[in-house]
């Protein structure tokens, strides 16, 4: 909202803009950051995609590039990985963490063994919980990292991503899991 409480004024060239050398951070008039203000984003989308429908030349391609931008900057995931390439770091593999990798192997243990329960609602349940603290603390150690992306902390925000994309097909398994036995109960 502006000030005087009406929608955002959006620049008439804001669509020519649309293009690599705008980042969606400034497309959304945010800061490059890992923490955004949801509210402010979906606000600004809106005014967006409300300019696009109404310009007929802009509603062809600049809508999916917008959907596109706002979907990265909404999902913590994706905006992390974003940010990484923004800082030119590409998502490869990760460094060799013998930690990370028991941890993988007994979270995937975890999701196996929660098959073979009777009270097997509950511990998936119990498991989503746990998916989700731990997405919660590295998405907190993300947001440090970023605020000073030095060499150093971006290596370490890589490995973090890598992490919490394993967690996402962990949490993914364990939403299945969860829905086949809801359409089973």
């Amino acid at each position: 909202m502006t000030p005087g409480g009406g929608m955002p004024e959006i620049h008439p060239t804001v669509f020519a803009e649309l293009d690599a050398a705008k980042n969606h951070f400034e497309l959304f008039g945010l800061p490059t950051s890992f923490t955004v203000d949801t509210n402010r984003l979906a606000e600004r989308y809106r005014a967006l995609s409300a300019q696009a429908r109404a310009d007929t030349a802009l509603a062809a391609a600049s809508p999916s590039q917008l959907d596109e931008a706002y979907r990265t900057l909404l999902d913590p995931l994706a905006r992390a990985r974003y940010l990484l390439r923004l800082h030119g770091r590409e998502l490869g593999r990760g460094r060799g963490n013998a930690g990370l990798l028991v941890e993988q192997l007994e979270l995937r243990e975890q999701l196996q063994e929660v098959s073979n329960r009777t009270r097997t609602a509950l511990a998936v349940s119990s498991v989503l919980t746990d998916l989700a603290e731990q997405s919660a603390v590295l998405a907190k150690e993300l947001r440090t990292l970023f605020e000073d992306p030095s060499t150093d902390n971006l290596e370490l925000a890589h490995d973090l991503v890598h992490q919490l994309e394993f967690i996402a097909l962990c949490r993914r398994d364990a939403e299945q899991r969860r829905d086949a036995l809801q359409r089973r109960g």
